[in-house]
């Protein structure tokens, strides 16, 4: 089996002082708690859970793409010490998985929702 892919990669000159020569970097650091953050971590457990189960059952990761996530605040009511959580957040995890092989069914909303409440309650904790 031959699969060929066409590629347009370009390169560009970079028309300024490296960054090694430079005497200050800035760089935009996002926390364990930010949306994106938690979005990357859960993307990459789905993923990585996929591929598990993938190469135990068929000794190969099949096609997936699991980098589609988004998480949309909720509301709360913060007290010192305390609050009340008004509206939960919500996590949308959307994209692709191999759902069945020769007619039997991959469990892929299963095993995506487990490796999502592995990550996400770590994520959530309040330091």
């Amino acid at each position: 089996m031959e699969i060929t892919m066409e590629r347009n990669i370009s390169v560009e000159a970079l028309n300024q002082r490296p960054t090694f020569d430079r005497e200050v970097e800035l760089v935009e650091r996002k926390g364990l708690g930010h949306p994106d953050s938690i979005s990357d971590g859960i993307a990459e457990a789905v993923s990585r859970e996929l591929s598990k189960y993938y190469i135990s059952h068929y000794g190969q990761i099949l096609h997936h793409n699991t980098d589609q996530v988004e998480v949309v605040g909720g509301q709360s009511a913060p007290e010192f010490k305390g609050g009340d959580v008004l509206e939960p957040t919500y996590i949308l995890l959307s994209g692709r998985a191999t759902t069945s092989v020769d007619g039997k069914r991959i469990p892929f909303k299963s095993i995506s929702i487990k490796a999502d409440k592995g990550i996400s309650p770590k994520e959530f904790q309040a330091s």
